[in-house]
Parts: structure tokens; C-alpha cells; sequence
């Protein structure tokens, strides 16, 4: 069923973008084509030009041209910073007006829409690499824009995204079911358990003591409280897989699913390992400092968690789902 809904949302991205720069298209939007009078002032004189090489200058756009051009009710003139290349033989320049804050937003949705967050790209195709004070730009055209966003940054960028983390994944996998699987064989999973058990029952009464699930669940959490995230990862995985073939109505979540999950989302966390991490890499000069606030958060939110599940399993509403047809 889930694929279902995403290929839904698939489709239904696709054809809202196709719609909308459709109708970009039709209205010119953009503009594309039509050049803008600017007035430019180089930052080097016009002899010095040299081909292929970039230089500051400042471009001046008067309101009402502009106002004309992009229907916009701007009262003052614009004025820019810029960089000009001029091209070799006379053919012009390639001119990046730079865009900011102040900017009208049509300029600063062609930034994005060529994919320069910074600047707005144009040509200058006027003879004499455009040196003289007045001269007309053209920018580059854009079109499809929210097609190509939804395909190349949406669609294909997250599917990359997914593969590199399902082949990252592999590894860490690899080595902690390898661990698990030592720690059962060696007998640490079934201490752990038998240490834990007056808990696990009341918490997991329909999970036997002795079945695997326990003993994965029982590592998963170990590894959370101990910040062990990437390691927690693939035993809440075999934990859900063990507990799935007690499940007697496959497609529903169990009351031990389903605590298992709240538990494993606010599990305690004794040392936050991961966030320590990061906020040494921000450069903090105590990044260990968040242990008590963390362990106070983390033990609130558990409580919460397990009180909440545990009311909600009583319900009616949800025990009908769980009964066998």
C-alpha cells in the first residue's frame, strides 16, 4: 500500500510541476529573451580589457525599464555589483550581476531558476566587449524549472540518496548482527535477558522471555543508551523482523511493536554520543555538558512514551484490529 501512496505523490509532483512551468511558459514569466538596458561603470578602463578575464564593475537599471520589462512597481533605480568577463574577438561578454535581499524577487527567482542562488547570469552581445557606459544584457533563458527540480533535485536526488544509505548501512549491519549473533551463541544475550526479565515481562508480556526478539531488543536499547545510533540501527531492525513472527495478523502492528518503537524513539540516553560529536565538530568548548539535561529529557520522554502506548493498547478501538478474522 505504501508504494501505492508514493507512486501517487510521484505523479501527482510531477504533473503540478509540469502545470505550473506550463504556465510560466505561456506568460513569459521570465522573460526570456527580451534584454534590459543597463548602464555599466567598469572598474578598469576599457583598454585594459582582457579576454576570458573577469572584472568588478557596477550595474545601474532604471525603475521604469525595469517596471516595463517585469511588471513590477519598483520607485528607484537598481543598482548592482557585478563581474564581467569579456569574451575573446570582440564576441561580447558574459556578465553575473549579483543579487540579494533587496533585490526584486522576480530577479532573485531567475537566480534560482539558473541555478545561481547568487547572481542572475546574462550575455552581452553588443561589439567592443560592451564598454560603453550604456549597453543592453540579455539573461540566459530558463524553462522547466520546477520539472527539473522535482526529477533531478526531488526524484533522483533522493533515490541516490537512499542507495548510498542502504550501502553505508551494510557495513554497520554486518558487524553488529555479527556481534549479536557472538553474544548470543557466548550466552550475554541470554544473561542480559534473565538479568531483565522482571522488566522485559511487564513491559513485552507477549514476547517469551528466551525468544530472540528479547534479546535483540534488549541490545537495541543498550545501544541507544549509550548513543551507539548507527549501531542501534540494525538491531531494531532484526529485534522488529524476530517480533514480526509472533505477530499473529501480519500487516498490523503488535503491542510489543509498537512499544518497542516508542521505546527505541525515546529511549533513555546515559551518553549522547552522537550529539556530543557534533557539537565538538561546531567548535563548543564543553560539548559533554548536555549529559544531565539529556538524561533528564530522555527519561521524561520514556515515561511518557510507555505510559501513553500502554493506555492506548487498552482501547477497544485498537485491540479489534489485532483480533484474527
Amino acid at each position: 500500500m505504501l508504494n501505492y501512496i508514493w507512486l501517487a505523490l510521484i505523479v501527482i509532483g510531477v504533473g503540478v510541476a509540469i502545470g505550473t512551468d506550463w504556465h510560466d511558459l505561456s506568460s513569459n514569466k521570465y522573460h526570456n529573451g527580451e534584454p534590459v538596458q543597463v548602464d555599466i561603470v567598469h572598474s578598469i578602463p576599457a583598454g585594459e580589457f582582457t579576454a576570458a578575464r573577469a572584472h568588478a564593475c557596477t550595474v545601474t537599471i532604471s525603475a521604469d525599464h525595469f517596471n516595463a520589462i517585469y511588471g513590477t512597481t519598483i520607485t528607484d533605480s537598481l543598482r548592482f555589483r557585478a563581474e564581467f568577463t569579456p569574451l575573446q574577438n570582440n564576441a561580447g561578454a558574459i556578465l553575473h550581476i549579483f543579487v540579494d535581499d533587496s533585490t526584486p524577487q522576480i530577479w532573485r527567482d531567475l537566480a534560482l531558476a539558473q541555478k545561481n542562488p547568487s547572481f542572475v547570469a546574462a550575455r552581452c552581445a553588443s561589439s567592443a566587449n560592451c564598454s560603453g557606459p550604456t549597453e543592453y544584457v540579455e539573461p540566459d533563458p530558463v524553462k522547466f524549472i520546477r520539472m527539473q527540480a522535482v526529477t533531478n533535485d526531488g526524484i533522483i536526488g533522493y533515490a541516490k540518496t537512499a542507495v548510498e544509505l542502504a550501502i553505508g548501512l551494510i557495513g554497520i549491519m554486518a558487524l553488529w548482527l555479527g556481534v549479536m549473533k557472538i553474544a548470543e551463541q557466548s550466552g550475554l544475550v541470554a544473561k542480559l535477558a534473565a538479568l531483565l526479565k522482571p522488566l522485559t515481562t511487564r513491559v513485552f508480556p507477549d514476547v517469551p522471555p528466551d525468544h530472540p526478539a528479547m534479546g535483540a531488543m534488549i541490545m537495541n536499547i543498550a545501544a541507544n543508551i549509550l548513543g551507539l545510533a548507527n549501531a542501534a540501527t540494525p538491531l531494531g531492525l532484526k529485534a522488529m523482523e524476530e517480533l514480526n513472527k509472533l505477530n499473529k495478523k501480519l500487516g498490523t502492528a503488535t503491542d510489543a511493536m509498537c512499544t518497542f518503537l516508542v521505546i527505541n524513539t525515546s529511549n533513555v540516553q546515559l551518553i549522547p554520543a552522537t550529539v556530543i560529536a557534533i557539537r565538538a565538530a561546531a567548535g563548543s568548548s564543553k560539548p559533554a555538558e548536555i549529559l544531565g539535561p539529556t538524561l533528564l529529557a530522555t527519561c521524561i520522554s520514556l515515561i511518557v512514551g510507555v505510559t501513553t502506548v500502554k493506555l492506548l493498547a487498552k482501547l477497544r478501538i485498537y485491540r479489534r484490529q489485532l483480533e484474527t478474522p
